[in-house]
């Protein structure tokens, strides 16, 4: 069993994507193969089978397959520079003794017709050493995340202490689908290995994510942004530790009402 709870805030045109502004609680059994999702202020919860909903059928005809020459502008992955670096910064958050390491990801992109535009990823990270308390509940998040990814037939990649939060990586891939390809987008998300030089485990990370150039004219359709940041996210771990949970805590409350 898996509660997760998350929020995303997001600027200007962004805020229209799917999931931006938005918190959320979802809560992953495997042993019923289930996930609900609760939603805190109308007090009402969405359940689906653990492999997602299934799509209603549209009710019009398909629509024609669109030539490579139709589909708009496209950009490409130009130079990326990742630097990850210890500030020597040094502050106990919840209880435990962290460390500051600065994080800066750009990212070059170049449309058809040579117009630039740059992705900024800002992570402001806090880490505190492995104690072997630490390394049992972590090692049980993990056989969990394997469980669970074995069950839905996904790929596994190689574990790694540090990542980016994978409701980032959604916020991101939704906002540049509709111009980068498929192969692009793993190119860019594959930059996130380089967050294995960080040390400890994470205890708060502060993401800021940002977009700005003329590439594919994105900059006419984002001006009501200016200077602030496409989304900011923040995880932040208050306990982490293995103790006896409530299983209330792993189902719907009781006072709310399934969606239809």
């Amino acid at each position: 069993m898996q509660r997760t709870e998350s929020s995303v805030k997001g600027a200007g045109t962004f805020t229209r994507l799917a999931g931006a502004g938005d918190s959320e609680t979802r809560i992953d059994r495997l042993d019923r193969k289930l996930a609900w999702t609760l939603d805190g202020k109308p007090k009402q919860y969405a359940e689906c089978p653990l492999k997602g909903c299934g799509s209603p059928i549209p009710k019009k005809p398909p629509t024609r397959k669109i030539a490579d020459d139709e589909t708009g502008c496209r950009l490409k992955i130009g130079n990326t520079t990742f630097t990850v670096e210890p500030t020597g910064q040094k502050r106990s958050i919840n209880g435990f003794d962290t460390e500051q390491y600065d994080i800066q990801w750009l990212v070059t992109f170049r449309d058809n017709a040579s117009r630039k535009s740059t992705s900024t990823i800002s992570i402001d990270l806090w880490t505190t050493p492995v104690t072997p308390s630490l390394k049992d509940a972590t090692a049980l998040e993990k056989a969990f995340a394997r469980a669970r990814a074995k069950f839905l037939g996904l790929d596994t990649e190689p574990e790694r202490v540090v990542d980016l939060p994978p409701e980032v990586g959604r916020m991101i891939g939704s906002f540049l689908s509709p111009n980068v390809s498929p192969t692009d987008r793993a190119m860019f998300f594959a930059g996130a290995r380089k967050l294995d030089k960080v040390k400890g485990q994470p205890i708060l990370m502060n993401v800021k994510w940002s977009f700005a150039g003329e590439a594919c004219s994105m900059d006419e359709t984002m001006k009501d942004i200016g200077d602030k940041s496409l989304l900011t996210f923040t995880l932040e771990v208050k306990s982490h530790k293995m103790e006896a949970l409530h299983d209330s805590l792993f189902a719907p409350p009781k006072d709310y009402k399934r969606k239809k």
